[in-house]
């Protein structure tokens, strides 16, 4: 087995690519028992150290990316392994595929650990249904919709492709669980809540009301910004010790509100408008919001924001039902759904078709009165 560094900062660790050889490699969906060597990156769901009746100790893997996980035993060296690799480590392998009780497994011969960029946590991790290209070219057209200058330069700043700040933003869950808890979900949940509130916003002007549209559509990207602290997602989706201690609402108003103040001309009145949309758009006190909403423009934003984190899982769980179907109960939306059966319309009476010189004996007959 190749030798590992014994400490994880000791040396650079290579890209998957780099290990691999190659631009890509076999998902565990794809594996197979054919005999043929498996040369892969892997992410470390589970770990643990046993022995054989002998007493020699090995260790038991279950690898997994985003298309399923798989067993794997590694027989030589566990001893150092075991203190070097760990769960949502990922590594890559050099191994053979084989069947032990009816079950596919590797027997890994060489382990190295590798590091992860942001291009690749896609084959790791679960991500967005949606193309993230596409959701951040409609991200940047969305922010050039914003005529509020101050409030236009705060978005560049928070959710721009050329910050940190904004690269976290594309790239990050929604959430750990519920809804969008995928790679570009944040984005992706934003950018609907935003469309929503652009909407919802128009048809009330049409109604009468006087809504400051570039504010609402700016909340509605920045309302859960706090969640690129809350959220680790270099490897699994799990809370900061910041997301436990403070949530994402708060960590949001103190990242927006430390941008805001630094942009000339920011009015103080619209600032302090941005943080109460920001503040109260989970809506009620207990669900963590610290403060219900009090202006139209937060009704709507949390309106919209709410109705989203709903149809997102609802969506998943109708499009896995048969037409006439129950779900299960589900926790998060307090109920079951059921998908209605596919409406059926009447055939259309046919249509027998009339010559052409018909019709110009009609239209002519027309014309003459």
């Amino acid at each position: 087995m190749r030798e590992l560094v014994p400490y994880r900062s000791a040396a650079p660790r290579l890209d998957p690519r780099s290990f691999c050889g190659a631009a890509t490699w076999p998902l565990v969906a794809d594996l197979r028992d054919d005999g043929r060597e498996v040369i892969g990156c892997y992410m470390v769901l589970e770990k643990s150290k046993r022995e054989t009746k002998a007493g020699k100790p090995f260790l038991t893997l279950i690898l997994g990316d985003r298309s399923g996980s798989i067993e794997a035993k590694v027989w030589d060296d566990a001893e150092r392994l075991d203190a070097v690799v760990g769960a949502d480590d990922v590594i890559g392998v050099r191994a053979r595929a084989g069947s032990y009780q009816d079950k596919l497994q590797l027997t890994v011969n060489v382990l190295e650990l590798v590091e992860v960029g942001d291009d690749d946590l896609e084959v790791f991790l679960p991500a967005s249904p949606r193309d993230r290209q596409q959701m951040c070219r409609e991200l940047d057209a969305l922010v050039q919709t914003v005529t509020d200058l101050p409030l236009r330069t705060l978005l560049v700043r928070c959710v721009g492709k050329g910050t940190q700040l904004g690269r976290q933003f594309r790239i990050h869950p929604a959430a750990k669980k519920n809804h969008h808890a995928y790679l570009g979900g944040l984005l992706e949940h934003s950018l609907s809540v935003a469309r929503a509130c652009d909407r919802l916003c128009a048809h009330y002007r049409e109604q009468g009301a006087d809504l400051d549209r570039d504010l609402l559509v700016a909340a509605a990207l920045l309302h859960d910004i706090g969640k690129v602290k809350e959220l680790a997602a270099r490897r699994s989706f799990s809370y900061t010790d910041e997301g436990q201690l403070l949530g994402h609402i708060l960590l949001g108003l103190q990242m927006v509100t430390r941008e805001a103040e630094q942009i000339p001309g920011f009015r103080p009145d619209r600032i302090l408008h941005l943080q109460h949309l920001v503040a109260s758009h989970q809506g009620r006190l207990e669900w963590a919001s610290p403060k219900v909403p009090m202006t139209l423009e937060a009704l709507i934003l949390h309106t919209a924001d709410e109705l989203d984190a709903k149809m997102n899982p609802g969506m998943r769980t109708v499009g896995g039902l048969a037409p006439g179907g129950w779900s299960a109960f589900d926790r998060h939306l307090d109920r079951a759904l059921y998908r209605p059966p596919a409406p059926q319309f009447p055939p259309a009476a046919a249509v027998e078709p009339v010559a052409t010189q018909e019709v110009v004996e009609v239209l002519i007959d027309m014309f003459r009165g």
